[in-house]
């Protein structure tokens, strides 16, 4: 089993875990139970999902974009037969708790790609998660993988102190998406990342692949994606009390 970064930064996303498979929903509360449902959610995922062989689950708060506010719970696996057993108990628990002031909604299976992947540092639990989802048009593959290769090897070949986690959905996206998170300490760690660090991966990328080649594979990687909704970018703080501790299931 391989160690990744979660995502979905994140799954997805912000705290380390063997994870190749995820299942994410995004989670509304009821008005007025804000401070109910963390409190009781914090005890449930304490209770079912803190120990080695228990579901490992982790927990956003949206803070960008039309679902602002609501949550990103993502449970992890190494394959996606572990979602085969049901956490029978646990699962009535937090019906009973918190199933009547919250809805569910847009689940969504999440499958992780480690080539195009880089973390510098596995063992950094960052709490900002900077999420790109990617659209890509039935014919645009080639150009946009390309792209996201050459930067996952340009970082390694540069070590510089990106976290970066690429997962492609395998159901209940619409089209052919892929999510690729940037985890942060906070936003003024993204601030320096921005323009500290990324001119140098520029850099670098040029110098492996040519003068230019930066923005010429930007530039074909724009052109692979939808026209409408080929990028989507969201914000989302990763919320330790209602998440599964870091590498429980190592």
């Amino acid at each position: 089993m391989k160690k990744t970064i979660l995502f979905m930064g994140a799954i997805l996303f912000a705290t380390s875990a063997i994870a190749q498979v995820a299942m994410s929903r995004t989670l509304t509360i009821k008005e007025g139970n804000q401070a109910k449902f963390m409190e009781l959610a914090a005890e449930k995922t304490q209770k079912f999902n803190s120990k080695k062989g228990q579901p490992a689950y982790y927990t956003f708060l949206i803070e960008t974009g039309p679902d602002a506010g609501k949550l990103w719970r993502v449970q992890v696996a190494q394959e996606m037969a572990n979602f085969d057993t049901v956490d029978t108990e646990g699962n009535q628990y937090w019906m009973n708790t918190v199933g009547g002031i919250h809805t569910s909604a847009n689940t969504q299976h999440w499958w992780y790609n480690e080539d195009m992947s880089y973390v510098s540092n596995p063992q950094d639990v960052n709490l900002l998660s900077r999420m790109i989802f990617y659209t890509i048009k039935a014919n645009g593959g080639e150009d946009f993988w390309r792209f996201r290769e050459r930067v996952a090897k340009t970082m390694k070949a540069a070590d510089l102190p990106f976290e970066m986690n690429v997962w492609n959905c395998g159901s209940g996206c619409n089209g052919n998406v892929v999510l690729v998170s940037f985890s942060h300490k906070g936003y003024g760690d993204q601030f320096k990342k921005n323009t500290e660090d990324f001119p140098k991966m520029v850099e670098k990328y040029n110098e492996l692949y040519g003068e230019g080649a930066y923005k010429e594979d930007n530039i074909a990687l724009d052109g692979a994606l939808e026209m409408l909704w080929g990028r989507r970018i969201i914000h989302m703080k990763f919320l330790p009390d209602l998440s599964s501790p870091p590498n429980m299931n190592n």
